[in-house]
């Protein structure tokens, strides 16, 4: 995840990525999560801060947020529910402190070959796939402050789906979604690194005039489309493959981390219920790679 510093002296854009498995569970079966969440501030910080401090807390005290048992649709309401109650708390706030500010809010989350946005104002989040098709995962909106119901959509991933870019208001105001897959792509294929992608991303879109800060995060799903290593044969036995699969499927996943001190990091490797999550280093990418599921 990148932050670039704008004009404004105060830092009002976070960015947060955990991915975990439920701490209840421990010594169980479970599913791996992986929680993305971009928040910048409206007319100061104060409310970037609760949503940072409240909003993943609010997400797994729901008694439906439960690995191994959650399904699409309680994730969803749980997301949704999560989000509402870190508005309520935005609000107790500026009844204490008559400061009234304002945040836009967006949050991805991934579990069990399944994708859930939900966004409050002007950032969003676009998904890529190997077929060049880019879907809008999220649509623009009232802030989290202003909005009467947060929207929550659903997205089952595909083998072919490459990439998810999360983004800032800032930056969707400078870049389109086209623009946004096609430099994000480029960069991959190029330098087959997630934080050279991401800082190709951030650095374009302040080039093109972005007012403020610039947060933007990129997701690979899957690292042999992207970084275009898989061969036509391969591709097509992997979809064999996947297409005589009986239930949901998994998703490669990684994420740089710089640029945010929200990001968990560690160096172990495990597995559950035919998931693994892995640590990998290099003096180079410095990139966390973390596999949901194999194929």
């Amino acid at each position: 995840q990148i932050v670039l510093k704008g004009k404004r002296r105060a830092v009002d854009t976070v960015v947060q990525s955990f991915v975990e498995r439920d701490q209840r569970l421990l010594g169980k079966e479970g599913e791996l999560t992986g929680f993305f969440g971009i928040y910048s501030g409206y007319a100061g910080d104060r409310a970037t801060k609760i949503v940072e401090a409240q909003l993943k807390k609010h997400l797994t005290e729901s008694p439906r947020y439960s690995s191994g048992s959650v399904q699409p649709r309680q994730l969803q309401s749980s997301l949704r529910k999560a989000m509402m109650k870190a508005q309520a708390d935005i609000y107790e706030d500026w009844d204490k402190t008559g400061n009234y500010q304002g945040v836009h809010t967006t949050v991805v989350v991934l579990r069990d070959g399944y994708v859930v946005t939900a966004n409050a104002g002007g950032g969003g989040a676009v998904i890529c796939r190997a077929d060049g098709f880019v879907g809008m995962l999220s649509t623009k909106t009232p802030r989290l402050d202003e909005v009467e119901n947060v929207t929550v959509e659903q997205y089952g991933l595909d083998f072919e789906d490459e990439c998810i870019i999360v983004g800032c208001h800032s930056f969707w105001d400078a870049l389109n979604c086209e623009q946004a897959t096609r430099l994000a792509r480029d960069a991959l294929r190029k330098h087959k690194n997630v934080k050279i992608a991401t800082q190709t991303l951030a650095v374009a879109a302040q080039n093109a005039g972005a007012p403020g800060y610039v947060a933007v995060s990129v997701i690979l799903l899957n690292g042999e489309c992207a970084y275009g290593t898989q061969s036509s044969q391969e591709m097509e036995g992997a979809i064999a493959a996947l297409s005589s699969k009986l239930s949901g499927t998994g998703s490669d996943l990684v994420m740089s981390d710089a640029g945010s001190e929200s990001s968990r990091s560690s160096s172990r490797k495990f597995s559950m219920k035919g998931l693994s999550l892995k640590r990998k280093t290099s003096d180079r990418a410095r990139e966390s790679a973390l596999v949901f599921g194999g194929l």
